[in-house]
């Protein structure tokens, strides 16, 4: 793969995260009682694990989940993913002489070929779970 194919899907894959980030704090906004802008204002600040962990109570909460269990546990570990992907990869590979040639460059392009698939998918899904959720609780 080359460098400019890496720095796109890297882009790609942040991107992913962030809008997976931010529908799962709007859909912990919508299902709240009160006001949702201001359910959401009030977690803005609050750290992805945070999010998903108060989510997933309040998911779990009627017996009538959004979210599967699996799903959630994705959603964890997306965290570190999201983490690796804005803070490490390149630290992994960038001291390598000819790196481009390197295994360990080598393992980062599938991983994030891999990760940018899943996360992709995950994105579209959590964005029907988002305007369903407004939906149900009238937030639209």
């Amino acid at each position: 793969m080359t460098l400019e194919r890496f720095h796109f899907l890297v882009g790609e894959t942040i991107m992913y995260c962030q809008i997976i980030e931010h529908d799962i704090k709007m859909i912990y906004a919508a299902m709240r009682k009160g006001d949702m802008k201001r359910n959401f204002e009030e977690i803005r600040k609050w750290t992805l694990g945070e999010t998903i962990e108060n989510l997933k109570n309040l998911d779990f909460k009627d017996g009538d989940a959004y979210i599967s269990h699996e799903d959630y546990e994705f959603l964890f570990k997306m965290s570190e993913k999201r983490n690796h992907w804005c803070h490490c990869c390149y630290v992994d590979f960038v001291y390598e002489e000819n790196f481009s040639e390197s295994k360990i460059y080598e393992k980062e392009c599938r991983a994030l070929v891999n990760d940018n698939k899943k996360l992709s998918l995950v994105y579209r899904t959590l964005e029907e779970v988002r305007l369903q959720a407004m939906r149900d609780f009238n937030r639209m």
